[in-house]
């Protein structure tokens, strides 16, 4: 066999380049410590790489979610553990006011403590994470909370916030002969007003608009009702009506309060946008007054109708303050609107159809259903829809509503229902309507692990109390309100002010029932904290056993590698020596 210049230079070539491309193999594998360096390594070791890294960020990020929500309770933990010591010492100086033994001027020198106190209380429910507000739901650019001025009659009933500024309680009396009465709204009502302790007083009036002017403090009593008058001479608060403007804080953050608006009549066109936590329904009728609009209000309570009525300019947007949320009214013509804001049912968003609409359930977040073929409500005849619980992505069709000839067909959803009933005469559901049941939501929660959250954030409102910012009634309502720390300690105030033993006794209960309530929402925020140590300590091992699993694959056995590196850096020198000794022959070697 012959073998030619051609095949030795071939042959050298390619032993040359494939020791030396092993060599460099080993070098980068050497250099990186990777056995897989490039999908050709390994194919099948690089798609499990791949999805190895994948849950690795997974759980970095995770873990990052972790680390905020751990700084966000943290923060919120500390200072509920202030807010929980201020409340201890309030309920200490309640109770020194309370006794018998202390004289007014113990109780005013008290009530500058109380005061400082309270705008302590205030700081804490502000307290901020990274410039963010926690206690303020997720209106987390603003403040949670700000200081404002209560009204409360004799009873300690609720009359909404007074406007203005004031640095001591103010107590009001209304004026007249003993066993007389006066309607507010009707004529202007005398009265008088103090704003050291029952010292001195200042006479003032309110005027047929309800409204009273106190020196730079402001309250609006609602028309119709019915005050009793009692002579300048009593001093005793349980004859007569009385008034009391003390501080409070107004929460200005979220709430969970759900609710939605049912027409009973009046233009398609109206629109009434429920702002505030309403607690129960409330019916509102617009009708005209010349060039005014005369509005009603009525709503249940304690078993009770009660009503209030408003006369206001006929402007647009409108914005009616009930006492237990505020109603932003648009349309044409307001004239003739009747509708009910029912407390507890969720909000929903038309797109093709004006009917009523209402969720009711529990929804963790929107919901979209369409109709997907015409129909009339009330018809007796079922229809089907199709319901999105990820923003119109993927939609579950082929359900089925009943539609009864007497009642609201209720199509049912993930979390609860959707109902619909007729608005002014109007039936119809087009094909494709779609409806967004769209609950309030105040909770910020962060992903820890596959599908598990936890909320980061706390609603004030719930914690602290105080009043919405829009409705006259202070959170939690008249059923449950001793949980209320800035109304009691408002009342304190105005107690140790006002020389009130009676009035310090009461604060003194309200404070004791309103830390209790207070340390529940701080063994929620503790718990949520374990959680996150725990789920942390679990992503910290699923880290370790997953880098370990992928090192098995990804990294090279450096032992081995180097003893293949070496035995490959033989082998290529082996080549380049015995190729040039090769290529080196020749017949002028022989000659």
């Amino acid at each position: 066999m012959r073998v030619s210049l051609r095949n030795q230079y071939s042959n050298f070539l390619y032993n040359l380049q494939s020791t030396q491309s092993r060599l460099m193999e080993l070098n980068m594998q050497a250099s990186s410590q990777k056995r897989i360096n490039k999908p050709s390594d390994d194919p099948v070791g690089t798609a499990r790489v791949l999805d190895y890294r994948s849950s690795l960020s997974a759980i970095n990020q995770y873990r990052a979610n972790i680390d905020t929500a751990t700084g966000w309770l943290n923060l919120a933990d500390e200072s509920m553990l202030q807010s929980s010591a201020i409340l201890t010492k309030l309920k200490g100086l309640a109770e020194q006011g309370s006794t018998g033994t202390m004289t007014a001027s113990d109780r005013e020198a008290t009530a500058y403590e109380v005061r400082q106190l309270f705008s302590q209380l205030v700081n804490l429910g502000n307290t901020r994470y990274e410039g963010k507000s926690i206690f303020g739901g997720q209106k987390f650019e603003q403040n949670a909370f700000e200081e404002g001025l209560m009204v409360y009659d004799e009873d300690g009933k609720s009359l909404g916030l007074a406007t203005g500024a004031a640095s001591r309680s103010i107590v009001v009396q209304f004026v007249g002969n003993e066993g007389d009465t006066a309607t507010v709204g009707d004529a202007a009502i005398d009265c008088r007003y103090s704003s050291d302790g029952g010292k001195t007083w200042t006479t003032g009036s309110v005027g047929a608009d309800g409204v009273l002017d106190m020196g730079g403090v402001s309250l609006q009593l609602p028309k119709g009702r019915v005050l009793d008058l009692s002579p300048e001479t009593n001093t005793n608060r349980t004859t007569g009506s009385w008034l009391t403007v003390a501080p409070t804080a107004v929460y200005k953050g979220d709430h969970e309060s759900q609710s939605a608006v049912v027409y009973t009549a009046g233009g398609l066109d109206v629109v009434a946008e429920p702002l505030g936590g309403f607690e129960r329904d409330v019916d509102v009728v617009v009708a005209a007054s010349g060039t005014d609009l005369a509005i009603t209000v009525s709503a249940q309570v304690n078993g009770s109708p009660e009503t209030w009525t408003t006369t206001m300019p006929d402007s647009r947007p409108l914005l009616l303050e009930t006492p237990y949320g505020a109603v932003r009214l648009s349309g044409t013509n307001l004239v003739g609107a009747e509708f009910t804001v029912k407390s507890g049912s969720t909000g929903v968003l038309q797109m093709g159809a004006t009917v009523n609409a209402e969720g009711r359930g529990l929804f963790g977040g929107d919901v979209m259903v369409r109709v997907d073929e015409a129909a009339t409500i009330g018809s007796g005849t079922a229809f089907t829809y199709s319901y999105s619980t990820d923003g119109g992505v993927s939609w579950s069709g082929g359900h089925t509503a009943s539609n009864p000839a007497a009642g609201a067909p209720e199509l049912l959803v993930p979390g609860g229902k959707l109902v619909l009933s007729a608005r002014v005469g109007t039936t119809a559901l087009a094909e494709g309507a779609q409806f967004v049941i769209h609950p309030q939501t105040a909770a910020h929660e962060v992903e820890i692990s596959a599908g598990q959250y936890v909320q980061l954030n706390n609603i004030g409102s719930e914690v602290f109390g105080g009043y919405y910012e829009h409705g006259t009634q202070p959170a939690f309502g008249d059923s449950a309100g001793e949980k209320n720390i800035f109304v009691a300690v408002g009342k304190l105030v105005a107690a140790l002010e006002n020389n009130d033993q009676q009035g310090c006794a009461e604060a003194l209960n309200s404070l004791k029932t309103s830390q209790e309530h207070f340390t529940t929402q701080l063994a929620s925020v503790g718990a949520r904290e374990n959680r996150l140590e725990v789920a942390d300590t679990v992503l910290s091992g699923l880290k370790l056993n997953e880098t370990e699993r992928m090192s098995n694959i990804e990294d090279v056995d450096l032992a081995t590698l180097l003893t293949e590196l070496a035995n490959q850096q033989m082998s290529y020198e082996t080549v380049l020596k015995s190729s040039s000794m090769i290529m080196k022959m020749s017949l002028v070697n022989y000659l």
